[in-house]
């Protein structure tokens, strides 16, 4: 990588890397999906190296975050072989999810104490394959897997509380062609909200769209000047 003007082979801080975070790479290198992915001890000697924090690339908006700008040294690298074979997945919340919620592209939200689900789904190309549903907060980072049933998992949860806050991204797992290959979505936020809420964010939308109507009616009715002076 060469993200500060200098080529180097990068190595993972955390001694962590995986097959998502991988996954994670390729997405944001925009190189399609990760294929495979190891560490490499290939030198007897020290070398310097771009040390790269493999707990903050799925949270992260750019790579370049991830990346620690220090002089550090290593014998080992990471290899990463990205492909765009597999298609992006994507994660919805469940039409049939209980109580009022609203989805759209920024995110979605649910009502405090209401069983919501979170669909992950991808086009259909090669049966079978796993869904990975990975939800990180601000101090907390979860993941829970399902396989892949029609091309989507639905993952349930009870009880929505303020633990839920945070940011859902989905992986998608499959065995093709005598290798593991894997695709990201992009992340989407999901936020709590109190029933006091939602009721005071109804009245004010109401309230605001029938001031709209009445101002426009009393303007549309308005009386002319001539009309009046005429009257007179």
């Amino acid at each position: 990588m060469k993200p500060f003007r200098e080529w180097r082979q990068v190595y993972d801080g955390d001694h962590t890397w995986n097959q998502s975070s991988a996954a994670a790479l390729c997405m944001k290198l925009g190189c399609g999906t990760a294929v495979s992915t190891r560490v490499r001890d290939d030198s007897l000697t020290s070398r310097p190296v771009w040390w790269i924090r493999s707990s903050c690339i799925q949270s992260a908006s750019t790579l370049w975050e991830c990346i620690m700008i220090d002089r550090h040294f290593s014998p080992s690298s990471l290899e990463v072989i990205c492909s765009e074979l597999l298609a992006q997945p994507h994660v919805s919340l469940s039409p049939s999810t209980d109580g009022v919620s609203q989805d759209d592209q920024q995110g979605f939200w649910v009502l405090i104490g209401y069983t919501f689900g979170i669909v992950c789904s991808v086009e259909p190309q090669y049966q079978g394959g796993s869904f990975q549903l990975i939800f990180t907060s601000s101090n907390t980072e979860q993941n829970y897997t399902l396989p892949a049933v029609n091309h989507s998992a639905l993952f349930l949860f009870s009880a929505a509380d303020h633990t839920h806050r945070g940011t859902y991204t989905c992986l998608y797992h499959n065995y093709v062609f005598s290798h593991n290959f894997s695709s990201v979505s992009q992340p989407r936020s999901l936020a709590v909200l109190a029933p006091l809420t939602e009721l005071i964010i109804r009245v004010t939308v109401v309230t605001v769209a029938m001031t709209s109507s009445i101002t426009a009616i009393c303007f549309y009715y308005k009386p002319k000047p001539e009309a009046v002076s005429r009257e007179q």
